[in-house]
């Protein structure tokens, strides 16, 4: 009978250790799955670290260098304003002494006369009209002037030379006038800034 019972004790301490060594293997390996895990999850988050790290270096890098490109570009662009407003500056200060020049060469005389009947021909009614003139013609294109006046009002023209003119004619019809002038030439300083501005796009053009 006890050995009946010894084989039992044999047995069930048998089954003991082997339900302790399965036990334990279990433990160890959802420890050693727990570890993994562990080290798996704590390697995502360096990664995600270093990443986030590196996209937040790229960002900080690319608004740096954004911003060193505005402000040189504003600088850029600061200099040119600048000189561009020297250049009309010294453009305008100019005009009139150009103006004038050209309004002491016969050729250029005859041709700015012309634009400006020209110009008349267009805006006035034919009808009585009277040349204000400045200084500088001659008998000889004074009367070129005056009959080419009339052949395009249609009338014999009134003809005043006027020393307040720097510069230009004037043409008046019934108190209408269309202002070819040197001050008149000059009065809208909005459309002469613009010219100026396009004459130096031209040559900036053309030097490049």
């Amino acid at each position: 009978m006890s050995e009946v019972l010894d084989l039992q004790v044999y047995a069930l301490l048998a089954r003991m250790h082997e339900a302790r060594d399965t036990g334990c293997r279990a433990l160890r390996e959802a420890a050693a799955e727990q570890a993994r895990q562990v080290v798996a999850e704590a390697r995502h988050r360096a990664r995600q670290r270093v990443k986030d790290a590196v996209l937040e270096k790229r960002r900080r890098v690319q608004e740096h260098c954004r911003r060193v490109h505005v402000e040189i570009e504003t600088r850029r662009r600061e200099r040119l304003f600048g000189e561009l407003g020297r250049r009309l500056t010294e453009g305008l200060g100019a005009l009139p002494a150009v103006l004038g020049a050209r309004w002491a060469r016969p050729a250029e005389r005859e041709a700015w006369c012309r634009n400006v009947l020209d110009g008349a021909a267009r805006v006035l009614k034919p009808g009585q009209w009277t040349l204000l003139v400045a200084p500088g013609l001659d008998e000889a294109e004074a009367a070129a002037l005056a009959a080419t006046a009339a052949a395009l009002s249609g009338q014999e023209v009134g003809f005043e030379e006027r020393t307040d003119l720097a510069a230009g004619l004037a043409v008046v019809r019934e108190g209408a006038r269309y202002d070819g002038t040197l001050a008149g030439l000059l009065a809208d300083r909005n459309a002469v800034q613009s010219a100026l501005l396009a004459e130096i796009a031209a040559l900036e053009q053309e030097s490049s």
